[in-house]
């Protein structure tokens, strides 16, 4: 599940997601109210999750998203990441299991590798994981549905 205010970046990783064998996007939301009342419906594994929203934050968000769906996986993606690491630690404290710093403006963002490298690899790894530990059975879809990576094609 991507949940960023702006279609750009949502389509972007959207796009990327989508791209790579091992994930797809199961949903996609504005903000994070949006989220969390399709939460169950759209059963992710993996959230990719801003922090500046309107109508409902990451950080509101976040701690809602964990009630709902114990044992989801949630990537703070936002600039703020990178500017400020108290909000990045109150993400991590409320229950994120990490965090990618989004280069700022959405041109820079569409044109850095190492954003997508770095988003693409904390998905499937942390997904994998998720699944491992037994929180999610390897049918279940996700938000970001990491599968397998030696799976047959």
């Amino acid at each position: 599940m991507v949940v960023d205010d702006s279609v750009v970046i949502r389509g972007l990783i959207g796009r990327w997601v989508d791209e790579e064998r091992a994930t797809a996007v199961v949903a996609s939301h504005r903000n994070g109210r949006l989220a969390v009342e399709d939460v169950k419906r759209a059963n992710p594994d993996v959230v990719v999750l801003d922090i500046e929203m309107p109508d409902m934050d990451g950080l509101t968000a976040l701690p809602l998203l964990l009630k709902e769906k114990p044992g989801l996986v949630v990537i703070i993606a936002s600039t703020l990441s990178r500017r400020n690491a108290e909000i990045s630690l109150k993400a991590l404290s409320l229950g994120a299991a990490d965090y990618v710093p989004k280069p700022e403006g959405n041109s820079r963002v569409t044109t850095s590798p190492e954003f997508r490298r770095e988003l693409i690899e904390k998905i499937i790894s942390l997904g994998e994981r998720a699944r491992r530990r037994g929180q999610r059975p390897m049918s279940a879809t996700l938000a970001m549905q990491a599968r397998s990576a030696s799976a047959p094609a």
